[in-house]
């Protein structure tokens, strides 16, 4: 779940991420991942689509569940905030 702290954007978004090995996509979204979570649970990627590009960072623990930081960039919106991560049942 994605929460905004800062601009026009919705005040929260779930998504479904899918994890295999390191690579991370959003299946039924038309978006690109550029990154993933290395071996020590560290996330690192910009997620694209259009023209709007979002970098996020943080980190997930053994169990699936994390958190981080996520902000836009090159899009006509500017806003950032936090996201929540826990492994879907």
């Amino acid at each position: 779940m994605a929460n905004t702290a800062e601009g026009p954007c919705a005040a929260s978004t779930t998504y479904r991420v899918q994890i295999k090995d390191s690579d991370a996509s959003i299946p039924g979204e038309e978006v690109d991942i550029d990154g993933g979570v290395s071996a020590g649970g560290a996330v690192q990627a910009t997620i694209t689509s259009g023209t709007n590009k979002v970098p996020i960072s943080g980190s997930l623990d053994a169990k699936g569940g994390g958190s981080g930081t996520w902000h836009t960039s090159g899009g006509l919106v500017e806003c950032s905030g936090r996201w929540n991560a826990k492994r879907a049942g």
